[in-house]
């Protein structure tokens, strides 16, 4: 059966931007198509992601496949889906694209995500935005912030981890960021920086959080007979790995087990490569503890240690483990409360060799891991060249 690749993709992002909904996701599809170098009317199939209150006008999120279709010009489509599940969800799309193409329902795919981040907090708190499971809480207006701060103070108490660990991830973003022209954050900062930054929601500090942002990410996946027309070297998909577990946080018997470990080991297996041959390593990180909790649960560390491996490895392109080498969305930004887009970018950046002074020498294989809700959701995707 033919393969798979991806072929083009495309980015736009702006900290808080004039153009509409559907002018940002234009775009980046732009963008994705001429470096597929394909016509709009090769397209035959959709896969869409968004978050809710991030349309300019939130009850155009009713048939939203078909009026983003129709604003691209997109007809004949022969396979669409919408995959919501948060930030995890562009690994998700990935895979479901390419298995609508190596299953024979479409031979080429646009894959999109994103929407504006930033109108969400000027909308009044209706239940366009209001999370649904804030009906089972007791304590309301927890926000995501609030139940990551949870996750964070649990770690540091179960494993007598000082908030500094957390801090250096941001250090060490930071230093990548600054080799970023599109990164949002470029000046250096110290652990004491992080440390004495405004309390977001104890223990999490202003530095730990990520900003949300406007933008959308483009990917073009097509049939092999296609992907010789691409401007780059057309990037496999090896392996993908998900796993899901949609309880509420305060129903778990422990708040640091997450879905990771099960995702990535899945991911790796099919892909038939070991954690020691990926060169690239794109980690979800709208906080820092999602990081320290992902370098655990893929394997870099054992449970507890992960502090000890940012102690240890610099994270920069150079290193012997690269992690978010753009700088992350820590210092990017976070289109539509979902950081999916703009790691997975990166990491084909990289492998196009695209990535400027930040490249990842040499690189062959990149694993990117996305988190959706509080820790429910994890899609790990290896990708290679």
């Amino acid at each position: 059966m033919a393969d798979v690749f991806i072929t083009g993709f495309g980015e736009y992002l702006e900290k808080e931007s004039n153009l509409s909904f559907f002018e940002l996701l234009t775009n980046a599809y732009l963008e994705a198509l001429k470096m597929a170098n394909i016509e709009s009317e090769e397209i035959d199939g959709l896969v869409f992601a968004t978050t809710t209150g991030t349309i300019e006008d939130p009850p155009l999120r009713n048939l939203l496949l078909d009026q983003v279709a129709n604003f691209l010009g997109l007809k004949n489509l022969r396979y669409i889906d919408i995959v919501d599940y948060g930030g995890a969800s562009f690994n998700g799309m990935i895979y479901r694209a390419y298995r609508a193409i190596k299953d024979g329902y479409a031979n080429a795919i646009l894959v999109l995500g994103g929407g504006k981040g930033t109108i969400r907090k000027k909308i009044s708190k209706t239940s366009l935005i209001t999370r649904y499971h804030s009906n089972f809480l007791n304590v309301k207006e927890l926000a995501p912030t609030s139940d990551y701060a949870m996750v964070a103070l649990r770690y540091s108490y179960e494993y007598n981890v000082a908030d500094e660990s957390r801090a250096l991830i941001a250090v060490r973003e930071r230093s990548n960021a600054a080799l970023n022209p599109n990164a949002l954050f470029k000046s250096p900062i110290s652990v004491d920086d992080v440390i004495k930054s405004p309390i977001v929601s104890y223990p999490l500090r202003l530095l730990e959080c990520v900003m949300p942002i406007d933008g959308f990410s483009a990917y073009v996946l097509t049939s092999e007979s296609r992907s010789k027309k691409s401007e780059i070297t057309p990037i496999k998909i090896l392996g993908f790995g998900e796993a899901h577990d949609p309880r509420l946080i305060m129903e778990k018997e422990n708040i640091l087990d997450t879905p990771i470990p099960v995702s990535s080991k899945i991911a790796l297996e099919r892909a038939n490569v070991s954690l020691n041959d990926i060169d690239l390593f794109m980690l979800y990180d709208a906080y820092t503890i999602m990081v320290l909790l992902e370098i655990e649960g893929i394997g870099l560390a054992e449970k507890g240690r992960g502090w000890k491996f940012v102690e240890e490895n610099d994270f920069s392109p150079s290193s012997t483990y690269p992690i978010n080498t753009n700088g992350g969305t820590l210092n990017v930004g976070q289109p539509a409360y979902m950081s999916g887009g703009v790691i997975l970018t990166e990491a084909l950046r990289q492998l196009s060799g695209l990535a400027g002074h930040r490249q990842v020498k040499d690189i062959r294989y990149a694993l990117v891991n996305g988190i959706g809700g509080i820790l429910n959701h994890s899609t790990t995707l290896i990708l290679g060249v």
